[in-house]
């Protein structure tokens, strides 16, 4: 018996020192909604810019290419896949090729890095995206047209871009998702053992190692004291007292991180760690405002409905709905 075609062919660009660790997880998502699902929703082609047939990973494992790049022109979706090092991601022949491919009208994506080759093509302006946090202050300097963020992952109309390693997994589930059904993607999550599925609004956590610059640090511990102060939010004022500096300091390096004051950040944050208790646990609307630093339901409720365009409670009749009961 043939094999029925695929009804949605998604492509990878492998750049030479690609992360094979968001290449892997994103294209086993797509492969692992064929297997659950016992049809052919999805086939793969695999290209490069090298003429030799394949392109090596950071790990400096090599992939063959399955396809030459002109045969991605069949695709819905495209991926680009980039690594560590930026310079390889400025490249005339890649440009031209992700210009004829936006210019057919077909979806494109970066995992890792590959969000800054598509914003050096012009295919990102005016685009939210999604980055990996060593290369954010890079990106935004290079290209103030794009608007890159902190998220884990970014869906913008047709435009898919993720900050590399397991969130590649993520958003290529949630991609199944909207192609397909809740269903569906719960079944690939589980394939996976993943007990929760991160939605685009989760942020990347920032390692407290990292020495960008004299305020970068003091930026990840207030972090950290946003996650350890959620019930009982701290006033901003109280917040720099303790990391032993001024408000207008804190204000100016979350400005520059974030493109958001911290009072701002925190509220979202709040905001997100709400939505999680929605969805995965069975506390009343008023428990969860409260473990979220709300102790007025009605401002709790127009907070939210700002930050997701969904009230809590629609919120929690949409996830029923989808999963068709609340998990315990």
């Amino acid at each position: 018996m043939t094999m029925q075609a695929p009804k949605r062919q998604i492509g990878f660009v492998l750049l030479e020192g690609f992360s094979m660790i968001a290449f892997s997880n994103a294209i086993e998502a797509f492969r692992m909604a064929n297997y659950v699902s016992t049809e052919n929703l999805y086939g793969f082609s695999v290209a490069g810019l090298s003429a030799d047939g394949h392109t090596s990973a950071s790990n400096h494992i090599s992939v063959n290419h399955t396809a030459q790049m002109a045969e991605l022109l069949n695709c819905q979706l495209i991926f680009v896949c980039g690594g560590f090092d930026l310079s390889k991601l400025k490249n005339t022949g890649l440009r031209t090729w992700l210009q004829r491919f936006a210019q057919k009208g077909i979806a494109l994506g970066g995992l890792c890095t590959g969000a800054f080759a598509l914003a050096d093509a012009g295919l990102l302006n005016d685009y939210r995206a999604s980055i990996h946090w060593e290369n954010m202050l890079a990106s935004k300097e290079t290209f103030p047209q794009t608007h890159f963020n902190t998220s884990i992952y970014t869906i913008d109309r047709n435009r898919y871009t993720c900050s590399g390693g397991t969130a590649a997994l993520d958003l290529c589930i949630n991609i199944v998702r909207l192609h397909h059904d809740r269903k569906l993607s719960d079944a690939v999550a589980e394939q996976f053992t993943l007990s929760t599925l991160r939605d685009e609004n989760e942020p990347q956590h920032i390692p407290l190692s990292s020495q960008l610059n004299s305020g970068y640090n003091y930026v990840v511990e207030a972090l950290v004291l946003m996650d350890k102060n959620l019930e009982e939010p701290l006033p901003i004022h109280e917040l720099a007292q303790l990391l032993g500096i001024s408000v207008r300091q804190l204000e100016r390096w979350f400005n520059s991180y974030f493109n958001k004051p911290p009072q701002l950040y925190y509220i979202e944050v709040r905001l997100l760690h709400a939505k999680r208790l929605l969805k995965q646990t069975n506390k009343s609307i008023m428990d969860v405002a409260l473990a979220c630093g709300f102790s007025n339901p009605s401002s709790f409720s127009k907070a939210y409905r700002s930050q997701f365009s969904l009230t809590p409670s629609q919120t929690r009749k949409q996830t029923v709905a989808e999963v068709g009961s609340m998990p315990v």
